[in-house]
């Protein structure tokens, strides 16, 4: 039985439902059941590994980075590492309950992106009644970042083809040259984003999104809403007394 839920709009709320009742738990063995939950659903649903870790490979810094910091920060019980070094326990199991929520909230995107197409998506939060300039607000970065990201890799390539090498740790020389590409590939990323919207434009672009028809409304559905949101209302529950 699948229980990825088809109908768009649905998928995106029951996922925010189940997000905000996540990252509201405050003990360490409820968000251990929520992983095991979360990562149990990706399972069922045959959602590829490789998938979930091109997601958790950009959190890894805020994990190392909060680890480090409420350990060695955080006020009570502390355990002496070295002479010179103490870490406070309270501070270890903050770290992991922050670090829980993150990793369950990015399990729960990936579920609710996979097989979801990004003009679905759009068009879903435009069908929820999200206000219009928001759409068009994150549209407009994701489409800036795909041009900045093109332009990057193409000034890049242009680099490495007149013989320039990332291979030394510190070069003077590098870093002028990098601080000075950065700086044109800020410009012509500017100028092909204009002629982006100058062609949106002569394409008949007014400032609305258009409309297009998403997947019907399966009442099996709600079924599977209910299978996403009761056990980690449960859990939220479970965690409150």
């Amino acid at each position: 039985m699948r229980f990825l839920i088809d109908h768009p709009p649905l998928r995106i709320v029951a996922s925010m439902v189940v997000i905000i009742m996540g990252v509201s738990v405050h003990r360490l063995d409820t968000i251990l059941y929520l992983l095991i939950l979360g990562q149990g659903c990706l399972l069922l649903e045959k959602v590829p590994v490789r998938l979930l870790w091109e997601r958790v490979r950009l959190i890894i810094p805020f994990f190392a980075f909060s680890l480090v910091f409420f350990a060695i920060y955080e006020q009570g019980i502390e355990y002496e590492l070295f002479p010179w070094l103490s870490v406070s326990l309270y501070g270890f199991e903050k770290a992991l309950i922050y670090s829980g929520r993150l990793l369950f909230t990015v399990q729960i995107l990936t579920l609710m992106f996979y097989k979801l197409p990004i003009p679905a998506f759009f068009q879903s939060l435009i069908q929820l009644k999200v206000p219009a300039i928001f759409v068009e607000l994150l549209l407009f970065t994701l489409r800036y970042m795909e041009v900045f990201r093109s332009e990057a890799k193409s000034m890049l390539k242009s680099l490495k083809s007149r013989g320039f090498r990332v291979s030394q740790w510190f070069s003077l020389h590098n870093y002028l040259t990098l601080s000075k590409l950065l700086g044109s590939l800020f410009v012509r990323s500017f100028n092909r984003s204009e002629r982006v919207y100058i062609g949106m434009l002569s394409r008949g672009y007014k400032g609305m999104i258009p409309m297009k028809k998403t997947e019907d409304f399966n009442p099996n559905d709600k079924w599977k809403a209910l299978v996403w949101v009761v056990p980690v209302i449960s859990l939220f529950i479970w965690d409150k007394w």
